[in-house]
């Protein structure tokens, strides 16, 4: 007997094709999803060292199996929703294996169209065979089975809606505290943006190519990519397949994938030629880069970060881009004193602190499932770091402070308290910096906060501010 939805009640069908290979995307999309669950690393560096142990040499392959584990990263609490109906007992007495594999077949069932039913079905009990406890795979079958006929029924927008109803795919941690700074109206509107699917920006590399040249040059390539409004190295790739990474245009330094947020943090810090510009967090060099380029490698550029191996992944990706930098060293930012460099002695210096990372959520959506953050030992290193920066920056000097989280108590409370304890520097309207076209990103205050757009940018926040000279 075959359900609707092309399911054989009483399994995979004989003679079926789909078999959880090794090398099967669905079965990298678990060993991935187990290896982040497990040992708390970052899924894009589990996935692509998956990837490449895996050889999957067809890019549809790597595209499905990428596909799944950040869309059940980020909707694993609608797919818990969704699949706790069919099971008689809580999910968390599930073994872990099996609940995984529950939420990939699930997944494809309820998101993705081009993966039929049975295919879902068939591969994950596959995959449970391999994987899991001996007996388990008939429960997999039997719940995706269940989940398939639940689709038939009712459709998969309504059993969508319904388990998804309440943001169970954010933390209660997490729902509270942008609720409590942003209102429940506005944390809806970044909670619904978080479950999209991230977009591909680039930045143009002015030292070696023009942002024209360089679309015609990626179109060649197979990637077409569009100018991003108020951002002049900015581009959004718009269509393509494949890693853009793998491209003759990124290995040769005519771009870097730079999220169009960050990229706003530099243009207002605002460097010119010939200045003496210090990037105090700089690691892995994406803003450091940008500055140098907006320098025309001109003028003295520094760079500090804590951690030897990302002070080599900087200098790395300085050297692919073509900047040259007068020092990039290994210290740390918060005692600025023990490297050497001179107090007041920076143009411009940029703090863009470590920080708890809520606005890029949707990039890494496995930090959603882990413990909070200790948001005040955060606070109290970023305004360390803000602290020990003021003192590098001349008299007339800007300092520019960012995060790309949204949370009060790393942004505007470490703004606050370092304007009451250093009355010789001001804040400046960042809309005068910025075009006007991104002029609704500015608040009230006069800080850059992009989550005011929250389908178009990864929320970031910046401020600038200029050391007028009074006594401190």
């Amino acid at each position: 007997m075959k359900s609707s939805s092309g399911v054989t009640e009483s399994g995979p069908a004989k003679g079926s094709a789909w078999r959880a290979k090794p090398e099967d995307p669905r079965q990298v999309a678990f060993d991935v999803l187990r290896s982040v669950d497990t040992r708390g690393g970052f899924a894009d560096r589990v996935l692509d060292g998956r990837l490449r142990r895996a050889g999957c040499p067809d890019e549809r392959d790597r595209a499905l199996a990428t596909e799944i584990v950040y869309g059940v990263l980020r909707r694993r609490g609608t797919l818990d929703r969704a699949i706790e109906g069919h099971v008689r007992k809580p999910l968390e007495r599930l073994d872990a294996e099996v609940l995984e594999v529950l939420r990939i077949g699930a997944y494809q069932i309820l998101f993705l169209d081009r993966v039929p039913d049975h295919a879902a079905v068939h591969v994950s009990v596959e995959i449970a065979h391999r994987a899991a406890k001996p007996g388990t795979a008939g429960l997999v079958n039997a719940v995706l089975r269940s989940l398939c006929r639940e689709k038939s029924r009712v459709g998969r927008e309504a059993l969508v809606r319904a388990a998804a109803r309440g943001e169970p795919d954010f933390p209660g941690w997490l729902k509270d505290l942008w609720k409590r700074d942003l209102g429940a109206s506005r944390a809806r509107e970044l909670f619904h943006a978080l479950l999209a699917q991230p977009e591909v920006t680039l930045r143009v590399n002015p030292l070696k190519v023009a942002r024209a040249d360089l679309v015609e040059a990626l179109a060649r390539e197979g990637f077409l990519a569009e100018p991003v409004e108020g951002l002049p190295w900015a581009l959004r790739v718009v269509k393509g397949s494949g890693d853009i990474r793998q491209t003759r245009c990124y290995s040769e330094g005519l771009c870097v994938q730079q999220e169009a947020a960050s990229q706003l943090v530099v243009d207002l810090l605002g460097p010119c030629p010939g200045e003496r510009v210090l990037d105090l967090c700089a690691a892995p060099g994406l803003k450091t880069s940008q500055i140098g380029a907006r320098m025309e490698n001109r003028g003295l550029l520094v760079a500090l970060d804590r951690k030897p191996a990302r002070v080599r992944e900087l200098r790395r990706l300085c050297q692919r881009m073509g900047v040259r930098l007068t020092g990039a060293l290994v210290a740390d930012g918060s005692r600025p004193g023990t490297t050497g460099l001179r107090e007041r002695s920076f143009d411009r210096v940029l703090v863009d602190a470590p920080c708890s990372g809520l606005g890029i959520l949707r990039r890494t959506p496995e930090k959603k499932w882990r413990p909070p953050p200790d948001f005040r030992a955060l606070a109290a290193l970023q305004a360390g770091l803000l602290c020990a920066a003021a003192g590098l920056v001349r008299e007339g000097g800007v300092l520019v402070y960012s995060t790309c989280t949204v949370n009060r108590q790393e942004n505007e409370d470490i703004l606050e308290g370092f304007l009451v304890g250093h009355p010789g520097f001001r804040l400046e309207d960042a809309s005068h910096f910025l075009p006007r076209t991104l002029g609704d990103l500015v608040s009230e205050a006069g800080t850059v906060c992009t989550w005011r757009r929250p389908g178009e940018f990864d929320f970031f926040f910046a401020a600038r501010l200029r050391r007028t000279g009074r006594r401190e």
